[in-house]
């Protein structure tokens, strides 16, 4: 995952911040060597240029951090969504795939009498897929921990959302009133392990209701739509697969694997 930023280059926030330090030294000592008499390069409204705003008046650049953190906040919310939907599809799939196993072996412990050895064979096949599926599966999924790092996105979006609220009130009237902000937010990130996905944060710039990139309303609100999908589509399709596989494996041992001829 890209780390975040509030600008259109989500990874670039570190740089601006270490620079943005380095600036704030330096404004520091020229301070010193004017109140001394000496003389040396100042600054004037370091920050924004700093983080790559160029010269921005303060209200602009508080604008742009709140409408970049917006952006963050919203791209972290859908993370945390998505995670989230994959932690209960991951449950569902694996209550699923145990379940094909254990009821495939008790149906062919109740019928054995009634079953071919052959369709016999095909259900024990499809039951030790199922156990080998649900084991494979239950082991990569819990590495993955898909319900402590939706946690994680959840309260880091709800942290920049109130860095936000807490900005939105403040007024500014200078640059350097922006810095403890944003080393406030460099430091929520900083805590915060899981990043959102690429297309997380495409969506939480799209989600607006002004139309963006050029776009008509319409363009915008399919562009999100499609984006949306593209999401559900990369959400879904693997636990789709897992919930088939045992079945799929059963139907093609049956197409495949032919029966043994009687007195042979």
């Amino acid at each position: 995952m890209s780390r975040d930023s509030s600008s259109r280059q989500p990874q670039s926030w570190h740089e601006h911040a270490a620079q943005a330090q380095a600036d704030a030294r330096e404004l520091g000592e020229a301070h010193r060597r004017q109140s001394s008499g000496q003389h040396g390069p100042t600054h004037g409204s370091y920050a924004p240029h700093a983080y790559g705003y160029g010269a921005f008046a303060e209200p602009d650049f508080k604008a742009k951090l709140l409408s970049d953190w917006q952006i963050v906040k919203r791209a972290r919310f859908e993370a945390a969504e998505r995670l989230g939907r994959r932690n209960n599809l991951s449950l569902f799939t694996l209550s699923t795939v145990a379940l094909y196993g254990g009821l495939i072996t008790v149906f062919v412990l109740i019928f054995k009498d009634s079953l071919t050895p052959h369709l016999r064979s095909i259900c024990d096949w499809v039951s030790v897929v199922a156990n080998w599926l649900t084991l494979t599966f239950s082991l990569t999924e819990q590495i993955k921990d898909y319900s402590g790092q939706s946690r994680a996105l959840h309260e880091c979006a709800q942290k920049v959302n109130d860095l936000r609220k807490r900005l939105q009130a403040t007024p500014i009237s200078a640059s350097q009133q922006l810095i403890p902000y944003v080393q406030a937010y460099e430091a929520i990130i900083a805590e915060c392990g899981p990043n959102h996905e690429r297309l997380d944060y495409e969506i939480g710039r799209l989600s607006g209701a002004r139309a963006l990139d050029g776009l008509s309303p319409k363009a915008h609100a399919s562009r999100l739509r499609r984006l949306r999908l593209q999401s559900g589509f990369a959400t879904y399709t693997i636990y789709i697969v897992m919930c088939l596989a045992p079945a799929v494996a059963g139907l093609l041992t049956w197409l495949l694997v032919p029966a043994p001829i009687a007195g042979q």
